[in-house]
């Protein structure tokens, strides 16, 4: 794949983003009860979702002095020396969309959730947190995957089971355990993201809900968005912009979403 993995430019992104916003759909726009289910019961609750102990632990990790060594296999193994103060500014889900990471766990009643990339564990809280669910995280780096440990042991979360390594070994030790839920937040190239969607499929069931972080973050990421849209078992999609939904739940019609948010 040719595509450009490279990052679109800050610049680039908000001018993306305003043009989004600008053509996006409202709830008065769509007319499928799915989407309308979504809006009313995934989007809307998200904003009263508080989490204040994660939100601490989220500015600990800014306020970090600390300096790790990691192995990025988004970058073919390389390893990177980085602050987790900049790693908690640049990598961490904001806590507008890591609402709606919980919402969507909270009311589809998700029972097991799946999350490709631990980073350093507040979207994993969040995701804990939502509801009962017993959250399975990937994470390629054992001092990265350490540091998330520390912050669930903070908020006492024992319901998240943590797999380290790179994703190419360790997604066979999923076996066939089936997910309500899975979230790809991990290697943002189109060869991996969309490898990882089709080797999943055998983790999902028909109601399993797949959602994908940072969908416009690079032309190949949006290459990879287009790819998982046209898949036979991609019956609704919803485009928030920084985060792609995908059900695999059987309609009449294929169709496709972008939604104001």
């Amino acid at each position: 794949m040719d595509v450009s993995s490279k990052p679109y430019s800050v610049i680039r992104i908000a001018i993306n983003y305003i043009r989004y916003y600008l053509t996006s759909d409202t709830r008065h726009d769509v007319h499928s009860p799915l989407v309308y289910d979504f809006i009313d019961h995934v989007l809307k609750p998200a904003y009263p979702i508080h989490l204040p102990l994660v939100e601490a632990q989220r500015q600990a990790l800014r306020a970090s002095t600390q300096h790790i060594s990691f192995i990025d296999y988004g970058k073919q193994g390389v390893v990177s020396q980085k602050k987790i103060s900049t790693m908690a500014k640049n990598a961490l889900k904001p806590k507008k969309y890591a609402r709606v990471l919980a919402s969507a766990v909270r009311y589809y009643q998700a029972k097991q959730t799946l999350e490709l990339g631990t980073s350093l564990g507040i979207t994993s809280a969040y995701l804990a947190s939502a509801s009962p669910t017993s959250l399975v995280t990937m994470e390629g780096d054992p001092q990265v995957a350490a540091i998330a440990k520390q912050v669930w042991e903070q908020l006492g979360l024992h319901n998240i089971s943590s797999i380290i390594g790179n994703f190419d070994n360790t997604l066979s030790e999923l076996g066939n355990t089936q997910f309500d839920i899975i979230y790809i937040d991990g290697n943002h190239h189109y060869e991996p993201t969309t490898r990882y969607f089709e080797h999943l499929q055998q983790n999902a069931t028909a109601n399993t809900l797949f959602i994908f972080d940072d969908i416009h973050y690079s032309p190949a990421m949006e290459q990879a968005w287009q790819h998982i849209k046209a898949s036979d078992t991609c019956g609704v999609s919803i485009d928030l912009f920084f985060l792609g939904f995908v059900f695999f739940k059987p309609v009449l019609q294929k169709q496709h979403f972008v939604l104001r948010y």
